[in-house]
């Protein structure tokens, strides 16, 4: 029984990352996320139902197009089993109903933004700060304000300073100050650490940030957890 309501947890988790993929692809082009129908980016025809079956779509298709045989991204498949994986630690992590509803909430934006900033690298304020709204009142009685300022303020002027974050970043590191405190800075020196090691491999000229600091934040909050 348990392994089947992790399994439950995984497909509905890799579900949820496929209607945020959509979400990353379109909203910072302003394009609605309903219509139209998803299509192929190279020949732009629309897709079949079957096509777009989370986890079983991709491997079907051997990642290319039905139609034109184009290459499909692999950030699709990607996102679906991280997806999955999130939702199973964090329902593994989670100590009552209030931490995964909190957890949720808090990974599904950093999901979403990640996927963003890897595609457009960009920070939406329309999404991140109902966002953060959302996460402060539901923990509110813990809010350090005092610290969120003063960090959010050292964080402004290292990027005034300095090209090394974009602003997108500075915005994420303040909210996530004021979220969780002085954990922000174990945040940064694992993400940093993670842009460092990853760096020979991807070779990228733009570093997207986003992406780094949230798997910094699931180890810090969840992933060590659950290891140790």
């Amino acid at each position: 029984m348990l392994l089947l309501s992790y399994l439950l947890i995984f497909l509905f988790g890799a579900s949820l990352a496929s209607g945020l993929l959509v979400c990353a692809q379109r909203l910072p082009e302003r394009q609605s996320i309903l219509a139209p129908r998803s299509r192929c980016a190279n020949c732009h025809h629309p897709l079949s139902w079957w096509q777009l079956l989370p986890l079983l779509s991709y491997p079907s298709l051997k990642g290319r197009c039905y139609y034109c045989q184009s290459a499909i991204p692999r950030i699709c498949f990607f996102a679906e089993i991280s997806g999955g994986l999130i939702s199973v630690s964090l329902w593994a992590a989670a100590k009552s109903a209030e931490q995964l509803i909190f957890t949720s909430c808090l990974f599904s934006g950093l999901f979403l933004f990640s996927l963003i900033d890897i595609q457009h690298q960009v920070l939406l304020p329309i999404l991140f700060w109902p966002w953060l709204l959302l996460l402060a009142s539901l923990k509110a009685p813990q809010l350090y304000y005092i610290t969120a300022i003063v960090t959010g303020l050292i964080f402004a002027a290292f990027a005034y300073c300095s090209k090394g974050l974009g602003s997108g970043d500075v915005e994420l590191l303040a909210g996530l100050a004021l979220l969780a405190n002085v954990d922000v800075i174990n945040y940064l020196l694992i993400a940093c650490l993670l842009a460092l090691v990853s760096f020979p491999i991807f070779q990228q000229h733009k570093i997207a940030f986003i992406p780094y600091l949230s798997l910094a934040v699931w180890w810090w909050e969840i992933g060590s957890k659950l290891c140790f």
